[in-house]
């Protein structure tokens, strides 16, 4: 039995399932005659039929689609057809989860398609048809009767998703996210399990920079520095701020080795970033004697164009410098710096003297000096067992989904929208910003990283990261995984229609109009004022994910 619906709320619409006001309703054997049999699939419904043309048509379009994945295989290597059959496998699951509660239901469901755009393969069993799409970049399920505005067959009245309960609409709306947190736990709690997860207070030195602080001081590989300056320090980033909090001075810092703490006096250093707009870039800390030196990042631009890690820096632009302070004077000096083609003497630790020329891009400048210890870390990397991977992949659950919340939030500020349109319109497809702005205060790291925290990743940038995450083993590409569920999950509850949170919203808005009214009867939204918001929403979605893709395709997210 139909529960009564009550329309009266819903200016400008009809009841669902009848024709509109004026015209004659139509037997179902005047429709019958209406549809051409060529319509018709193979249970008769209406629609797009299973076996699509001609078998060479199919051929042709699996052809082309397999060409194309081969293509991206031969361009960007396995690592990415990997993450492309891992996003695919994910986007299976999340309409996997529409359709199995939206079947618990007994909505009635008639496709499940993996991909968009033409069909390559499908197959009829009952009233739904299964297929496979060209265009491999989503998924979708169809279930009838989603919106009041929306026709369908009165017989069929009864399994559309607007007849069914508050409960049921919300299962199978928030299902699709469900299935992605499901997977994160489990990509989670397998890494935990399998490959352990690296401790940030279990960690050891694994690298000094040459003629660093901590070079000078003794510190050696695999110790771990658990006081620094009077501090006690529990991890690598709380030593690292402590260091940068203290320039130019003298310190006792007391290192764990082999069981022991020993305590080292430690003359820290200052130090600060030569940047360029265009990514190029390398640190500058004063030696024993305030003489500069060079740390640089290999394969970074400033190392291609000659700059040596570990280098003493004699000159700049052909005016001999002695101390840090003089090298920022002289690309301070317009005059010896008028363009941002620097060319910079230097000694490395063998003596050999060499000279470099590196491009800025449009600006070139310095950040504020702070202090620099000079060492990187290594983490002990911990397994857990089975039952205690279940805590902590709910610990992990909770940080992540709290941090894409305000990571979601903080993209769609004015602000932040703002700042990625000017960051796509004037970023060049070398990867290099056109922006005028003023002299930097931060590495371009830091500036990358700041904007990259509120940036937008396509599923293009997406594949490109877990591409090289795979580099660093299957602990980092599981977590990445993971990750990536628990952001797309939480993305599909905004609360806005299309997006599956904007089904809870209206369901919820409809749940709560029914409840003020107290007799027992539906209350139905109005489809035709909220289409035209839905329209709007993916206008907007689609041209941010449009700039998304150009932007992870000209200027990359590195890790």
């Amino acid at each position: 039995m139909t529960t009564p619906i009550d329309h009266t709320d819903n200016a400008g619409t009809e009841p669902a399932g009848t024709e509109p006001a004026g015209t004659e309703p139509v037997t179902a054997a005047a429709a019958a005659a209406a549809v051409d049999p060529d319509d018709l699939g193979r249970s008769g419904v209406r629609g797009e039929r299973a076996e699509i043309g001609k078998p060479y048509v199919r051929w042709s379009r699996l052809s082309i689609l397999v060409a194309l994945l081969a293509a991206v295989g031969i361009w960007q290597g396995w690592r990415t057809l990997l993450l492309i059959g891992a996003v695919i496998v994910m986007i299976f699951f999340h309409e996997l989860g529409h359709f199995v509660m939206a079947r618990r239901a007994d909505m009635k469901v008639t496709e499940f398609m993996i991909g968009f755009g033409p069909r390559i393969a499908s197959f009829r069993r009952g009233d739904v048809e299964y297929g496979l799409k060209a265009i491999p970049a989503g998924a979708y399920v169809k279930i009838i009767g989603m919106a009041n505005i929306e026709e369908v067959a009165p017989g069929d009245e009864d399994r559309t998703y607007r007849q069914k309960g508050y409960w049921q609409r919300m299962g199978v709306a928030v299902a699709g996210s469900a299935m992605h947190f499901i997977m994160a736990l489990l990509l989670i709690g397998s890494s935990l399990v399998f490959i352990g997860l690296g401790d940030p207070s279990n960690w050891m030195v694994d690298n000094i920079s040459p003629g660093s602080a901590a070079e000078r001081a003794g510190v050696q590989l695999g110790d771990k520095v658990v006081e620094f300056g009077g501090v006690s320090v529990d991890s690598w980033a709380a030593m690292s701020a402590e260091a940068r909090a203290n320039p130019d001075r003298r310190v006792e810092v007391v290192v764990e080795r082999d069981g022991e703490n020993i305590p080292l006096e430690v003359q820290v250093t200052s130090r600060f970033a030569v940047v360029g707009l265009n990514g190029n870039e390398f640190q500058v800390f004063s030696g024993e004697e305030g003489e500069p030196i060079v740390s640089v990042r290999p394969l970074s631009g400033a190392a291609s164009a000659g700059i040596v890690d570990g280098a003493r820096i004699t000159s700049v632009n052909g005016r001999p410098v002695e101390k840090s302070a003089d090298v920022v004077a002289a690309l301070e000096d317009e005059t010896l710096v008028p363009t941002t083609e620097v060319t910079f003497g230097q000694v490395d630790a063998q003596g050999a003297a060499s000279e470099s020329t590196v491009n800025f891009g449009s600006r070139v400048g310095v950040t504020k000096q702070v202090g620099f210890f000079g060492v990187g870390e290594e983490r002990t990397i911990v397994k857990y067992s089975p039952i205690a991977a279940v805590p902590k992949s709910f610990e992990w659950f909770g940080e992540v989904a709290k941090a894409s919340v305000v990571g979601v939030w903080n993209f769609f500020r004015p602000s932040n929208v703002w700042g990625f349109v000017e960051r796509v319109f004037t970023t060049t497809p070398s990867g290099e910003s056109t922006r005028d702005e003023p002299a930097p205060n931060r590495t371009q790291a830091e500036r990358t990283m700041d904007d990259d925290a509120n940036r937008m990743v396509s599923i293009v940038g997406a594949v490109g990261l877990g591409s090289q995450l795979t580099e660093d083993g299957l602990g980092p590409l599981l977590q990445f995984l993971a990750l990536l569920n628990m952001a797309i999950g939480i993305f599909n509850l905004i609360p806005l229609p299309p997006f599956d949170g904007g089904h809870v919203l209206i369901g919820t808005y409809e749940k709560i109009r029914e409840l003020l009214r107290r007799d027992g009867r539906r209350y139905l939204a109005d489809y035709a004022k909220i289409m035209p918001v839905a329209t709007g929403v993916v206008i907007i979605m689609a041209a941010i994910g449009l700039m998304a893709i150009y932007l992870d395709i000209a200027d990359p997210v590195q890790i």
